[in-house]
């Protein structure tokens, strides 16, 4: 009977430790808010990612009505700083590995939820024609026309907390980060680029699978009063010259001219230039340095640019040419970069 006495105390005290802890973690997830659900991280200067797909969501649903401009692409266009697009307010929904028929699936989330951009801006690197580029990742919520998860349940669990913890201790999840107002940068930290080291996936495969093209004429079904705008993202000159000597060039020339002609602008800054050229200006020959995604985000809505080739003016032989020139023009800086002496501007 005595221990019987005692048992709603203990209950009633395993409930308000139970209650206390919720509210403990929660607190410090809304503090620091990994998934983006309340604007960010407030108590550190640096946002990380450690899962695009949904906390770009998260921000944009919390902030529609303030774009008339988005960018979709793969992990190189997230260092595409969005702000600096003159005449626009853009949102950038690019995440890792994302692919053409992703950025599909997610324009067609924000166009049901009502937002009509004047710009559709998408990056179109080669890779996402090559013969195989493994599946989607699509959350249920994007494809059902759903909310995403509340932020509540998402802020009780272990895998939030776990993000959190990771965040206030700097352990950064990808080699890019986002600042305050979730402008991506390369991680602190990151290795230098040595031409002599292949670029990942370099080879992966031939630039086969042109049939994707058709996700760009989706995009324009989905927005069709948006003026949509390509670009080729910047690539290092070596993955370039190494294209050319296996004889694979011409192909990936084809599949880049091909998917231009689905965009009503399309600039191609993976030619050979002053900023691929440059070691400095990338960590692993793929993705870029601020400097360089600054004056793209500069030119892409109508200015031009000696970094890129605006392949709605030029035919498709002409493009192999230029490469080849460009290629043949940087000849010592090739050859002293794989011989661990690279260039830099």
């Amino acid at each position: 009977m005595t221990m019987n006495r005692y048992i709603p105390g203990y209950f009633a005290a395993l409930v308000a430790t139970v209650i206390a802890c919720a509210a403990a973690v929660f607190a410090v997830n809304f503090a620091v808010d990994p998934m983006w659900y309340f604007g960010g991280n407030k108590v550190g200067t640096i946002n990380y990612a450690f899962n695009e797909r949904l906390s770009k969501v998260n921000l944009f649903l919390a902030r529609q009505d303030q774009y008339d401009c988005v960018i979709f692409g793969d992990s190189r266009v997230t260092l595409l700083p969005e702000q600096r697009i003159e005449g626009y307010r853009c949102f950038n929904f690019a995440f890792s590995a994302g692919k053409a028929e992703e950025a599909v699936a997610y324009a067609r989330y924000i166009a049901d939820r009502g937002f009509r951009p004047k710009l559709v801006i998408m990056g179109v690197a080669a890779a996402a024609f090559r013969d195989k580029i493994g599946g989607t990742n699509i959350p249920a919520f994007i494809r059902e026309f759903d909310d995403p998860k509340p932020a509540l349940l998402t802020y009780l669990s272990f895998d939030a907390i776990s993000m959190s913890l990771r965040t206030l201790l700097g352990d950064s999840p990808l080699d890019r980060v986002y600042t305050l107002d979730f402008e991506c940068r390369v991680a602190p930290g990151a290795p230098d680029y040595d031409p002599a080291r292949p670029v990942t996936d370099l080879m992966a495969g031939r630039f086969t699978g042109t049939h994707r093209v058709k996700f760009y004429d989706e995009m324009r079904q989905v927005f069709p009063d948006a003026e949509l705008v390509g670009y080729v993202p910047p690539i290092s000159a070596w993955a370039i010259d190494g294209y050319e000597k296996a004889g694979w060039l011409l192909q990936y020339v084809a599949a880049l001219h091909l998917a231009s002609r689905k965009f009503d602008r399309f600039l191609d800054f993976g030619v050979p230039s002053s900023i691929t050229i440059d070691v400095t200006n990338t960590y692993d020959g793929t993705h870029y340095e601020p400097p360089a995604n600054e004056l793209i985000a500069q030119t892409l809505p109508d200015e031009e640019s000696d970094e890129a080739l605006d392949l709605k003016r030029i035919d498709e032989q002409t493009m192999l040419t230029i490469y080849r020139q460009r290629l043949n023009d940087y000849r010592d800086e090739l050859a002293a970069g794989l011989a661990g002496a690279a260039p830099s501007e």
